[in-house]
């Protein structure tokens, strides 16, 4: 057992956060330092403790070869295998091969992530829990992401986080995650070096007596580091360079040099094993840290009867130690120490057998490339054919690592054209997989200038205008949709014009789009092609008037398969959908609409699941949902926000924070959008019409409302369609601020494009109200309009037409009913949180006299159980029965971290720190609901 002295503090601060955690109250702590300080016998001693005190103890690492593998430390860490008997975990590790589950998983880390927050959500409900992540310098990104994700939820759930890492290295996710610590409950232990009482105590104990002063000044030169120490005295107990005399060991004068470093200690450890040992060790540092024995003999030609007895020695001799199903070396030291005596050019020719063996043994790409990315120079040709023949989802569970070596295989001359078409083929959707579009559409296009194959022609070409179309270059991708041949198979020309009928209309060619998507319907239903109908509908749903749109999109959901493309096309679709109900359906339907779309991003898993919580977040903004809007814009993973079509995000966490008069986050929003660069500013005016929305609302801060004037105006460019009208409520903002200014020749402008829809969407029936209202400066009508407004349940639009009719019979001396509108005008600012708009309408009130009154503003409850809105209260008493998240998603009929959401909202207004304090309370909630 590891000995542990010198660390009472650390120790102590540990021991907190343990007893907080078996009370119900989870944390984070951050344990770091150089290799052998100590951080691993720290969290050795805590795990220790908390299996005593009856928590479930998860651990895994990072590992340094496998860094490049998705998921690879959390799934270590929850004992993730296909072999494993709790099926969740099996789906998991099923997932994580790239095998399909339930026939759905377009992004299997995505899916693979939710699953295991699901496992940590009911693990949570059961007992507390201590999850330990060691060497977090060396874990794969997504593990990362997927930590911080949990991190977040630590003050809801009895779950304990330790974290070690060595100081901070240049890792943008490893700092987000350590910066965590100053927003959540926790620790940090920073480990120095021992003390020399520490040190001569630790001494002591290794070698189970007194340390003469020979001996203490050789030892200073471990520099305090417990490891080094250690590998010190065990070399010299080995050489036999220490004396003893009573209960004192002394350093023998005539000893041989001890060990000048840690790696020369490691050393001195490895020299004391037999040589057929060493040269099995040395194949299995090539592995990585932890190993299986089974892959062990499969690259060492060895049976594993005949590596049993180097496995007994290696752990005898302390370099190796049993973990159960697998080994693993007792530091990574010995095993880079191992590795490194191999020469480079042995080296690299043992990874390329390593991954060869491993292949034939149809072991996955998670062991199988680590060794083919050690290796330099060309691929070798069994390698090439193995990448060819991978099945696609394979490569999809390890994105990253297939485009390196896609790249590398196909920068290698002399190929066969098959194999070669095939690599550069598998290149391109890896690329267009990672949101690399001007790359996937530059290797699709080459691949359409080889091929014969006019079906695999089609596909690469398809996905050659998706990736320009990405990229917003409509042009070269209209080009990229004319088909190669005009003997094409129908099924494949209906796909191909359904996504031509989709450019047009990014073109604003309106009626050429809408021809295309209703020939490619016709045609695809003429061949039987389900995905063909459903690209069809998809396109028509952006072509139709908006009662009609909900019918196309739901058709297209209809006709979809269980294939990976169209898990792909029904989260695009689920997202569709969720704005068209907002805008067209009560808001029962859209709360239906929007836990169906939640809940499919969570389980499938997709690069579309950020477009889900993109819209999730504006559509929560526009209905006045504003906790709910910044909840689901932080959700997808940092890396994916810089991706244009969801970038938008950030806008509507910058409208939400101007509103709430934070001008500050507002601004780096925006700033981390993009969206104040001069040169980008116009396009996205045009092409979003939160950033639109957002830029104009800053102009107006600023004070420069002719800047405000010229962002909305830009409305009145829009090409008609959905494009258009789905931007409508910007047609109001326009009269508004047009009016404020004099402009009325705009504002009657802006009546026009809006009103155009013989058919409009109930929002933009009243959106044409409400600017004819204002143009004819019509308060009651526009009185009218608010309640209308009330009645469909769009606060923030009742409150600005409330604002308009305040100001309008202000203006007309008639005060008494100006006072009255104002005051529902105010507190329905105040109701959404808008201290911004609250400090507008009074300004703009009191040059009439109509100022607040002491009974103007409702009070409202911040705290305690009234506080609670009803979903909060329903959700409250069923944490207190003791369900999980998951189970409370599933009875609910909501997503889990809609659960999640509401938990937390319900521990602060009962200013409460746990979960378990409402389990506590279950009796008196019952009380208070009775």
């Amino acid at each position: 057992m590891t000995i542990l002295v010198g660390r009472d503090a650390e120790t102590a601060q540990l021991g907190v956060s343990l007893s907080k955690l078996v009370s119900g109250r989870g944390g984070i702590a951050w344990i770091e330092g150089e290799p052998g300080i100590g951080k691993s016998a720290m969290a050795d001693e805590l795990t220790r403790a908390a299996a005593r005190a009856g928590c479930q103890v998860l651990r895994g690492s990072g590992d340094e070869l496998m860094r490049s593998f998705p998921l690879r430390m959390i799934a270590d860490a929850f004992d993730v295998s296909a072999r494993s008997a709790d099926t969740a975990r099996a789906e998991i590790a099923r997932l994580l091969r790239g095998e399909l589950v339930d026939g759905v998983a377009f992004d299997p880390v995505l899916a693979a992530g939710e699953r295991v927050l699901d496992l940590v959500d009911r693990a949570t409900a059961r007992q507390p829990v201590l999850l330990v992540l060691e060497d977090l310098h060396w874990a794969d990104e997504p593990s990362l992401l997927l930590c911080h994700r949990m991190a977040r939820a630590v003050d809801q759930i009895p779950l304990l986080m330790v974290f070690t890492s060595r100081p901070p290295a240049a890792r943008t996710t490893v700092a987000r995650l350590r910066a965590l610590l100053r927003e959540r409950p926790g620790v940090h232990l920073d480990l120095g070096p021992l003390s020399p009482a520490a040190t001569l105590a630790l001494a002591t104990g290794l070698v189970e007596g007194a340390p003469g002063p020979r001996l203490v000044e050789e030892l200073d030169r471990a520099g305090g580091n417990p490891l080094y120490l250690r590998e010190m005295l065990e070399a010299m107990l080995r050489d036999g360079a220490l004396e003893r005399t009573g209960d004192v060991y002394e350093l023998r004068v005539d000893a041989d040099t001890v060990p000048p470093s840690l790696l020369a200690a490691i050393g001195r450890r490895l020299d004391a094993l037999s040589e057929p040992t060493v040269v099995v060790l040395r194949l299995a540092a090539l592995l990585r840290r932890e190993f299986d024995l089974a892959h062990w003999a499969e690259v060492s030609g060895r049976p594993v009867t005949e590596l049993a007895a180097a496995t007994q020695e290696a752990i005898t001799a302390g370099v190796l130690a049993d973990t159960g199903e697998r080994l693993t070396f007792r530091h990574d030291v010995l095993r880079q120490a191992l590795a490194d005596q191999l020469p480079e050019a042995v080296r690299a020719g043992l990874h390329r057998h390593a991954a060869r063996m491993l292949a034939d043994a149809d072991a996955g790409l998670d062991e199988v490339s680590p060794h083919l990315a050690a290796t330099a120079g060309p691929l070798d040709a069994w390698a090439l054919t193995w990448l060819a023949g991978l099945p696609e989802c394979r490569l999809q569970a390890a994105a990253e690592v297939s485009a390196d070596l896609l790249a590398r295989a196909t920068a290698q001359s002399g190929l066969p054209e098959p194999v070669y078409e095939a690599l550069l083929a598998r290149y391109a959707l890896t690329l267009f997989w990672l949101g690399r579009d001007e790359r996937a559409c530059e290797v699709a296009v080459e691949v359409l200038r080889r091929t014969t194959d006019q079906e695999f022609e089609t596909r690469l070409r398809i996905l050659a205008v998706r990736a320009a179309g990405r990229s917003r270059r409509f042009t070269d991708a209209l080009q990229l949709a004319e088909p190669s041949s005009p003997d094409l198979p129908l099924r494949w020309q209906a796909r191909l014009r359904s996504w031509r009928a989709l450019i047009l209309l990014s073109l604003g060619r309106f009626d050429e789009g809408s021809a295309q998507a209703h020939q490619a319907l016709a045609e695809s239903e003429s061949c039987a092609d389900p995905l063909g109908v459903s690209y069809a509908h998809n396109a028509l749903a952006f072509v139709a008037a908006e009662p009609d749109q909900l019918h196309h999109i739901d058709a297209a959901l209809a006709s979809l398969d269980q294939d990976v493309e169209s898990a792909d096309l029904k989260q695009l679709l689920t997202a569709n959908r969720l704005f068209c109900v907002l805008l067209n359906g009560p808001r029962e339907e859209y709360d239906k609409a929007l836990t169906l779309a939640l809940r499919c991003a969570e389980t499938a898993g997709s690069m579309r699941a950020g477009v889900v919580f993109a819209e999730a977040a504006y559509a929560s903004y526009m209905c006045g949902r504003w906790d709910d809007a910044v909840a689901y814009a932080d959700r997808p993973d940092q890396e994916l926000l810089t991706n244009p079509t969801i970038a938008y995000v950030h806008a509507v966490v910058a409208l939400v924070a101007m509103h709430r008069d934070d001008r500050a986050t507002a601004e780096a929003r925006l700033n981390t959008g993009g969206f104040l660069v001069p040169a980008d500013r116009d396009r996205w005016i045009s092409a979003s019409g939160p950033v639109a929305e957002a830029l104009a609302m800053l102009a107006e801060l600023r004070g420069d409302p002719a800047g405000s004037l010229a962002v909305w105006a830009r409305y009145l460019e829009l090409p008609p369609g959905t494009a258009r009208s789905s931007r409508c409520v910007e047609a109001a903002e326009l009269v508004r601020v047009a009016l404020a200014q004099g402009d009325l020749a705009t504002a009657y402008a802006a009546l026009a494009p809006v009103t155009a829809d013989p058919d409009p969407s109930p929002l933009r029936a009243l959106v044409i109200r409400c600017c004819q209202a204002m143009v004819a400066r019509d308060p009651a009508e526009l009185i009218e309009v608010a309640a209308d407004y009330g009645r469909w349940d769009w606060p923030r639009y009742r409150a600005r037409a409330l604002e308009e009719a305040a100001v309008l019979l202000a203006a007309r001396g008639d005060l008494d009913d100006a006072r009255a509108v104002f005051a529902d005008a105010l507190n329905a600012w105040l109701d959404l949180g808008a201290a911004w708009d609250a400090r507008r309408v009074e300004a703009r009130l009191r040059p009439s006299g109509v100022r607040r009154g002491p009974r103007t503003v409702r009070r409202r409850a911040t705290h305690g159980w009234e506080a609670l809105t009803p979903s909060e209260r329903h959700v409250a008493r069923l944490v207190a029965k003791g369900l999980s998240n998951p189970d409370i998603a599933a009875e609910l009929f909501v997503s889990r971290n809609t659960v999640q959401t509401h938990v937390s909202r319900v521990l602060s207004k009962l200013q409460m720190r746990s979960r378990i304090e409402l389990v506590q309370q279950a009796d008196t909630i019952e009380q208070v609901e009775s």
